[in-house]
């Protein structure tokens, strides 16, 4: 819980790692896990290892019932249908996974691209930007507010609204910063009602045309049905949210391992093939998100440690990506590694990030287009710190600003 750890989590998670598989952290009162196979034990086992609404009670991610109120007065509740159990789980899935497999998702190439060429347009004459303001924050925003049926004209309104939902994942809020997200949320809430309420009437190519008007199988009441305004606002929200805020995270991690290893963007122009490699060790070595819980669905052993019903588990994604037995060498980017893509970055099993497919995709664009237009990418370190936004379960830097010059 340490601010200095949170900068830089991997000392510590060798440090648990070398001490135990299942570490008990008091502070918190839950088991941490931080090899590999352990982690991809639990996430295999949906069933024994719950997410979903028990997490929610356990620990709840708006602490205060001020806060918590606001949602009954003034929004919908703060409901997640993609984090929810089986059964339920599999049936929202297949609501949104069609539209965010890669053979939706390459329909979209060209307007991907265009949105990143124009983008650079807007900076390339300045030879030093801040990337994350000027690339890595509008780049996934405009992607999936073209998916899910926003006008382009509301990204600069979506993307604070968006800050406001992840906030509160940060942990640690004051009374004042949890209301200020929950108002902020409840108005992005509105504006998914409204804009779902005119894709019932007039539903387009989009993904809330397709969640406002299709049925879903609802297992727990035996019986199709379409789904409520506060499934889809939880859908929505979700992945509007999952759709930038971590990809913005993942390009911005990505320049910060350039600057490391000058040596890897001139071999990326040499070679593009070598770009696939390097998007998935940097999501690998600075995960967006370190890790999610996961709480114990009935009495069970792991490593040999009792885990009685109802226990907490912090399931550390990013020290599972640091594991060496599983990838040697484990802080260095190795653009041959054979098994770069098995990383945790999104998750694994039932409850892998859906927007998964996708955000690999605009990564893999967006340093496809940047080492074909600059050259001599360099930091300013006068500018930065390298500071990271402090809490317990994402790796975003505060800023990062990049020199360079024009092929």
């Amino acid at each position: 819980m340490d601010p200095l750890v949170q900068e830089n989590w991997f000392e510590a998670y060798d440090i648990i790692r070398e001490e135990s598989h299942v570490y008990y952290m008091p502070q918190t009162d839950m088991y941490i896990l931080t090899h590999y196979d352990d982690i991809e034990y639990v996430l295999k086992r949906p069933t024994l290892f719950k997410a979903g609404s028990d997490v929610k009670e356990k620990e709840p991610l708006i602490t205060f019932k001020e806060a918590r109120d606001i949602y009954n007065k003034k929004g919908w509740e703060r409901f997640a249908p993609l984090g929810e159990n089986l059964p339920q789980h599999k049936y929202y899935r297949q609501l949104v996974d069609p539209a965010l497999t890669i053979s939706s998702i390459r329909k979209k190439e060209k307007f991907i691209k265009e949105t990143i060429n124009n983008l650079i347009d807007k900076w390339i004459d300045k030879k030093e930007i801040e990337f994350i303001k000027e690339f890595a924050e509008p780049l996934p925003m405009l992607v999936i507010a073209e998916l899910l049926g926003f006008p382009r004209m509301d990204v600069p309104q979506l993307k604070e609204w968006s800050e406001a939902w992840v906030l509160p994942w940060t942990r640690g809020l004051t009374l004042e910063e949890e209301k200020w997200a929950v108002n902020l949320h409840t108005e992005l809430q509105h504006y998914i009602y409204e804009t779902l309420n005119e894709k019932r009437k007039k539903p387009k190519d989009d993904i809330i045309s397709r969640l406002a008007n299709i049925e879903y199988e609802d297992v727990l009441n035996d019986c199709k049905r379409k789904l409520t305004d506060t499934e889809i606002i939880g859908i929505t929200d979700h992945l509007l949210i999952g759709g930038n805020e971590t990809t913005t995270f993942a390009l911005s991690n990505s320049l910060w391992l350039l600057f490391q290893y000058p040596e890897i963007f001139p071999e990326m122009q040499r070679n593009p093939k070598k770009i696939k490699n390097f998007v998935e060790e940097a999501l690998r070595i600075e995960s967006p998100t370190q890790g999610l819980f996961r709480v114990v669905n009935q009495d069970t052993d792991l490593r040999g440690v009792k885990l009685t019903k109802g226990s907490t588990i912090s399931v550390r994604y990013g020290a599972g990506n640091h594991d060496a037995k599983k990838f040697p060498n484990p802080t260095v980017p190795d653009l041959s590694r054979k098994n770069a893509g098995r990383h945790l970055a999104f998750g694994l099993g039932e409850h892998v990030c859906p927007g998964a497919a996708l955000s690999r995709y605009e990564q893999n664009l967006a340093w496809e287009i940047l080492t074909q237009r600059l050259k001599n990418i360099n930091p300013v370190p006068e500018k930065d710190d390298y500071s990271h936004v402090l809490g317990f379960w994402i790796r975003a830097l505060k800023n990062i600003h990049m020199k360079f010059e024009v092929l």
